[in-house]
């Protein structure tokens, strides 16, 4: 009897088991490529001894391969494992989900346990790129008036001045220099910060839409995070979602977590009229009749309002190449019909095509 009592115990023994799975992100948020580190901890209570075996699914979104645990366990056990995680591409990823398995001891019966899991999502922020353009940065400054301790703009000479340590040489004035004796550097008038705000018109269908969208949001951050760099006040709608002017990171987080989730929507969102004096940055695919007239209207209180289509969709990014483009879709003939009228009232129109370089928007239009 006892036995039977004994061999009754084991082959249930599994479904006495009791436990919690926790996955946890250290680094909840993040740009593609970059690595983050997390945690698998796992706790099971067992009266008696079994055998466990755990199966942690695979990631691909966040480089994660499949990982595994064989082993005993009786009482209280614990196994924690480090994770490693890399996000391939935006928007939010969850932590892959455990299996855990336990076993009687004679190997006869398996049973899946169904634990409480807690798993951390992660948050991948767009792919952004260095966007050196000083000669598309500078209509975001010369609109402003003279200040001192502002920002420096470089279409406004102000003089020379004795060279001193840290200036660059590129500054160097040789004639000056040769005519004092002594290095001399030029020095430009400094402007009041000037606030920039960006909508991004999120019109799109089916994989186009798609391609749009990632390419998109990938300028977008590229150009908030110059404004950032520069000292500048920045705001954005994406769609119908809008954040308002201000400055920090804590800001700047609030405008990369919006644009890591944005999808493609079937019909533009109005375009708004950002606060007087600001600058505005459009980037649009189909440059509806709805974004062009919104970029008209919000001229009449912006400092400067910047178009850039995105016709096909991509552009080329650093590095990248061999891209051919044929023909001109419909939103870029409707926008290079109205491109004379919008450039008459001060909307500056960049059109960037598929076979061109990110590049290409800091050269001067």
């Amino acid at each position: 009897m006892t036995a039977l009592l004994l061999l009754a115990g084991l082959l249930y023994s599994p479904r006495l088991v009791r436990g919690t799975v926790r996955l946890s992100a250290d680094q909840p948020r993040l740009f593609p490529r970059r690595r983050g580190r997390g945690a698998l901890e796992l706790c099971l209570h067992s009266p008696l001894p079994v055998y466990v075996r755990l199966e942690r699914e695979g990631q691909s979104s966040l480089s994660l391969l499949p990982g595994g645990l064989r082993g005993l366990a009786w009482g209280e056990f614990r196994f924690s494992e480090p994770l490693e995680y890399s996000p391939r591409y935006r928007g939010e990823h969850r932590l892959p989900r455990v299996r855990v398995f336990v076993k009687d001891l004679l190997g006869l019966l398996e049973h899946e346990l169904s634990l409480p899991q807690e798993r951390s999502s992660v948050l991948a922020y767009p792919e952004a790129f260095p966007l050196d353009s000083p000669a598309f940065r500078l209509t975001l400054l010369a609109d402003g008036p003279e200040a001192a301790g502002g920002l420096e703009d470089p279409s406004r000479f102000a003089g020379v001045r004795e060279y001193a340590p840290g200036d660059p040489l590129h500054r160097l004035h040789w004639k000056a220099t040769a005519r004092q004796g002594r290095p001399m550097v030029r020095e430009y008038a400094r402007v009041k910060s000037s606030g920039v705000w960006l909508h991004l018109d999120l019109q799109g269908q089916g994989k186009p839409g798609e391609v749009y969208a990632e390419h998109a949001a990938s300028l977008a951050t590229s150009l908030l995070l110059a404004a950032e760099r520069d000292g500048l006040a920045f705001g954005l709608s994406v769609g119908g979602l809008e954040v308002g002017l201000g400055r920090g990171t804590d800001h700047l987080a609030r405008m990369l977590q919006a644009l890591a989730l944005a999808d493609p929507e079937a019909e533009p969102h109005a375009v708004p009229v950002p606060p007087p004096g600001v600058n505005l940055i459009l980037v649009t695919q189909e440059a509806s009749s709805e974004v062009i007239e919104g970029a008209l209207r919000a001229r009449a209180r912006a400092s400067r309002v910047h178009l850039i289509a995105l016709p096909e969709g991509f552009y080329l990014r650093p590095g990248e190449g061999g891209r051919p483009v044929f023909g001109k879709t419909d939103g870029m003939l409707r926008l290079l019909k109205k491109k004379s009228l919008l450039e008459a009232e001060g909307v500056r129109v960049h059109i960037l095509r598929g076979n061109q370089n990110i590049a290409t928007l800091s050269k001067p239009t």
